[in-house]
């Protein structure tokens, strides 16, 4: 959790007007907690000036582009209430400044945001309050001065029984980004004292989240947890500086909005900088039944990418968005059920192709159990000294849509074998509404299809150089010469 600041203090005023904790047990509380919002436009000019001061020296002497305080605050105060609250978390002035979007100074030309852009999107859904930890009953029972506990704030599939808490998930069905909860500590031995929440596998902040003064105290106050997310072990963790009892119920989650869930990927500014980390921890959650996506802004990405079931990539155009590697090969590994889409690979490795060694930008070795991979609005181009292709699938079905695929370059000309596609072993690649080209003086290949491979090329331009292994069937046309697809 980041340091409770206003915004989360407003928060927890209604949270607790909704539930009243008693130590042994909760009290009947409404069905439907109330929305936060409201409350953050409520005390709009108070959240304004935390945040103003928290930034006071950056804003005293603002560097090169910085806001002025003045520009800083009316920006802040044209925000959403969501978005204000998420200006108040922001962990670095950079962060701040992402946070403002379209209400920055200077940012009236850029177009409006929509779900599921490089800026992280949640939906706040309030819930029955229920118990997730009461170390009483489990949760490793009562705290010990400076031992940090590790807690699940939310457990789609089990329940919080071993933490002392519901037996059931407590009605969250996803994994969440962050929680309102409350929390009460009780029994306490000392004091002053106080307990610390952050996001589990994160740096402890040097803040704190409940303070009590003295023992046998009983204090209880609401926040806004931060979770961990990707592949975690634990949601939050949680250390008191004496030894007490707590109780912790939630009251509400912020996740994805229903009908995507959504990590964002640029250089700066978003949940991830590199687009396989942003892979890798949608698909530690992802399912058949809950895909995720991965967003990425325009840039250009120094990097390997491997997919991973259920989770589709998504760029912000060929022309904005880049995958590009040179250390090796290929730049991106299919073969998962995933779609990747609007965006640019290239790989610029050297080598030849017969070693395995030649630049490769999009490599298929087999299928996973789950579906196929498909590719579409993609450039899929290698250029790197030596022989290159744009795709070699040896194993499983791919599928390539309205993309362009190639090997080598065209201004000037490479040489040596420079191919657009090949396959191999029981590849089955579907080519249509693309181009496929090889650019090379002396040995271009626009396709090679090898052994019992198979594939299908339809209504796609095809440049640069012949077929080697006569695909099993191009575009073809009915009796009105409209195209008909090579399935």
């Amino acid at each position: 959790m980041q340091t409770v600041h206003i915004a989360a203090r407003v928060v927890a005023a209604m949270a607790a007007c909704a539930l009243v904790l008693s130590a042994s047990a909760a009290t009947p509380a409404p069905a439907i907690a109330p929305s936060p919002w409201l409350v953050i436009d409520q005390n709009r000019d108070g959240i304004v000036a935390d945040i103003l001061a928290r930034w006071s020296g950056v804003l005293q002497s603002p560097p090169a582009g910085a806001l002025s305080e003045a520009q800083l605050r009316d920006a802040l105060w044209k925000l959403r209430a969501d978005q204000l609250f998420s200006a108040s978390l922001a962990g670095s002035y950079a962060a701040l400044v992402a946070s403002l979007g379209d209400d920055a100074p200077g940012s009236s030309s850029k177009p409006n945001h929509k779900l599921g852009t490089s800026r992280p999107d949640l939906a706040y859904t309030p819930i029955v309050p229920c118990r997730i930890v009461d170390t009483r009953f489990g949760a490793g029972g009562t705290l010990t001065a400076g031992a940090t506990r590790n807690w699940l704030a939310t457990n789609p599939s089990g329940s919080f029984a071993a933490q002392g808490g519901s037996g059931t998930n407590c009605g969250i069905p996803v994994k969440a980004a962050a929680v309102a909860v409350n929390i009460t500590v009780f029994n306490t031995s000392a004091g002053p004292a106080f307990v610390t929440a952050w996001p589990f596998q994160q740096a402890q902040p040097g803040t704190s989240t409940l303070n009590w003064t003295a023992a046998g105290s009983q204090v209880g106050i609401g926040a806004l947890l931060s979770l961990c997310t990707g592949a975690c072990a634990a949601d939050f963790s949680m250390v008191a500086t004496a030894t007490t009892d707590m109780v912790v119920d939630v009251l509400g989650y912020f996740s994805a909005p229903s009908g995507g869930y959504v990590f964002s990927v640029a250089p700066a500014g978003a949940q991830f900088s590199s687009i396989q980390a942003a892979v890798d921890a949608a698909a530690a959650l992802a399912t058949a039944n809950q895909p995720y996506l991965v967003r990425v802004a325009p840039g250009i990405y120094n990097e390997q990418v491997t997919l991973k079931d259920f989770v589709d990539v998504e760029g912000s155009g060929m022309a904005t968005t880049a995958i590009v590697y040179a250390a090796g090969r290929p730049t991106v590994t299919t073969g998962a059920q995933a779609e990747m889409r609007h965006l640019t690979i290239l790989n610029t490795a050297g080598g030849t192709l017969a070693s395995g060694n030649g630049g490769i930008a999009v490599r298929q070795t087999a299928q996973t159990v789950n579906g196929f991979s498909r590719l579409i609005d993609v450039q899929a181009q290698a250029q790197g000294p030596g022989e290159n292709a744009g795709i070699v699938v040896t194993g499983g079905p791919l599928h390539f849509t309205a993309s362009d695929a190639g090997g080598g370059i065209g201004d000037p000309l490479s040489s040596g074998l420079q191919i657009g596609i090949m396959t191999d072993g029981d590849a089955f690649v579907t080519v249509r509404d693309s181009r496929v080209f090889g650019f090379s003086s002396d040995n271009a290949r626009v396709a090679r299809r090898l052994n019992a491979s198979t594939l299908k090329i339809s209504n796609t331009r095809l440049s640069g150089g012949p077929t080697e292994g006569a695909p099993n069937c191009f575009s073809v046309y009915n009796t009105n010469l409209q195209p008909a697809p090579c399935n």
